[in-house]
Formats: structure tokens, sequence, C-alpha cells
């Protein structure tokens, strides 16, 4: 499954998510996506294949997590 991110890196949160089974038409929609968001720098747009959502967050977490959860994350300890 493949997953379509629209992160919003100054406010630091998701704003959208939608999952495909079919990379090739996730990948076509992320253009899509670019093409809306017309090049705006703090708009990340990534297609991701993980098995699961759950799965997905625990690799990707910080497109789950809030500016304030990334923070206390960074400063965790290894």
């Amino acid at each position: 499954m493949t997953f379509l991110l629209v992160y919003d890196r100054n406010q630091g949160r998701l704003l959208d998510m939608k999952r495909f089974p079919d990379r090739r038409i996730a990948m076509q929609e992320r253009f899509r996506a670019e093409a809306r968001y017309g090049g705006r720098r703090e708009i990340e747009i990534v297609a991701l294949t993980a098995d699961s959502e759950e799965e997905l967050r625990r690799t990707h977490g910080r497109y789950f997590l809030g500016l304030a959860e990334l923070a206390d994350r960074i400063g965790e300890p290894a």
C-alpha cells in the first residue's frame, strides 16, 4: 500500500493523507498535489510504501507528531 502525505513544515502538521493500493496511482496524485500547492517550500508531499498505517506511523512518525511532540522527541536520549 502507498500512502500520500501532505505535510506543512511551518505548522508541523499533516494536512492530508490518502491510501492507494497502486503506487503508480499514488505518484500521479502526488504530482497533482505538487501542482496544486504550487511549489510552496513549506509544503512537503511524499508517497511512502508501508504494509499498514501503523507501520507508516512507526517508521515515519515525524509526519504524525505536532511541533511540541517533535521537540520533546528530539530532546529524549537515544
